[in-house]
């Protein structure tokens, strides 16, 4: 069984922000593709093999689609395709744009790498962060294990890395800010242009689609406290639960993703608030062990690790 995770998927460049996304073409072939080389994993299925009822059965294989960060894109182009194939998926949604109204930090980053190349705006990045608002303790292990497999120019993932990962997140939207009075893009940032609204997330998850938590505001939750990290978690599956109507399924998914994205405080908060599973970014498949052993951190791959998931659009001209 394999998970397998979308961000934006979209048939337009034209809805902000200009940033890589995978054309809605490309994602029926790839939906073809799984139902030809594997099939896909039934809700039923994937439950009982998290509860371990597999022994009749057997432990299931096929695919299981996740899509994160609560895009419009979900609701006018995966959800009509997932149930024209009657396929379900998982959408793990952060809750900030609605209890805030305000687009997320990392969304706005991708909003200014549409705007200008990455090497432009690493220029005015080393010029706005001050070394000061840089902690030192996790610096290399970030350097190291982030934007790997990101098919990414070298300032555009040093960039990514600043302001998601070294900036303290005391700093970050301060200096997302004045990144965005220098270079432009405020046009771009309207939270209701790019995020599903409430009541068409409690469409979808009355269609049968299940929608997960994925923090309030996106941090990387390694870098908070134990408090912080559990407002992130409660906070953001008490609102999904309140808009849909009740939450049919607890679910979580980690920001950003890998390893060193979150630690024992996090699982610990998920074991403790009910959470039946999450998901990290680990190219593997989910096996019996992970469902018996580490449910709060199944393994995920990126979809563009299979045929038809290149990336269309651009982040910027000459990037």
């Amino acid at each position: 069984m394999r998970a397998v995770m979308y961000h934006y998927v979209r048939d337009e460049t034209t809805r902000p922000p200009d940033y890589y996304y995978l054309d809605v073409e490309d994602f029926r072939q790839q939906l073809d593709y799984f139902r030809a080389e594997f099939g896909f994993v039934t809700k039923a299925d994937f439950r009982n093999a998290l509860l371990g009822n597999t022994a009749a059965e057997g432990f299931p294989s096929g695919v299981l689609l996740t899509f994160d960060d609560g895009f419009r894109d979900h609701y006018d182009f995966v959800f009509p395709e997932l149930k024209r194939r009657g396929l379900w998926g998982i959408f793990y949604v952060p809750t900030g744009p609605y209890m805030r109204d305000e687009m997320l930090d990392v969304h706005r980053t991708h909003a200014l790498l549409g705007e200008v190349p990455g090497v432009v705006l690493l220029d005015h990045v080393l010029d706005v962060v001050d070394e000061a608002q840089i902690p030192h303790a996790r610096r290399d292990e970030y350097r190291e294990q982030t934007y790997e497999r990101q098919d990414d120019t070298e300032a555009t993932k040093h960039v990514k890395r600043i302001l998601n990962y070294f900036i303290s997140d005391q700093h970050q939207s301060a200096v997302l800010d004045e990144l965005i009075a220098r270079i432009g893009g405020g046009g771009l940032l309207d939270p209701e242009a790019l995020y599903m609204t409430p009541a068409e997330l409690r469409e979808m998850h009355e269609s049968g689609m299940v929608i997960g938590g994925h923090t309030v505001t996106h941090p990387v939750l390694s870098k908070l406290n134990k408090t912080k990290q559990r407002n992130q978690v409660v906070g953001s599956l008490k609102y999904l639960d309140s808009v849909v109507g009740g939450l049919s399924e607890l679910t979580f998914c980690y920001p950003y993703g890998h390893s060193h994205t979150f630690d024992a405080h996090t699982v610990s908060i998920l074991d403790d608030v009910g959470c039946e599973w999450s998901f990290k970014v680990e190219a593997t498949d989910i096996t019996e062990h992970d469902c018996d052993e580490r449910p709060q951190a199944l393994p995920r791959y990126d979809c563009t690790q299979f045929p038809h998931g290149a990336a269309s659009g651009s982040i910027g001209p000459s990037c």
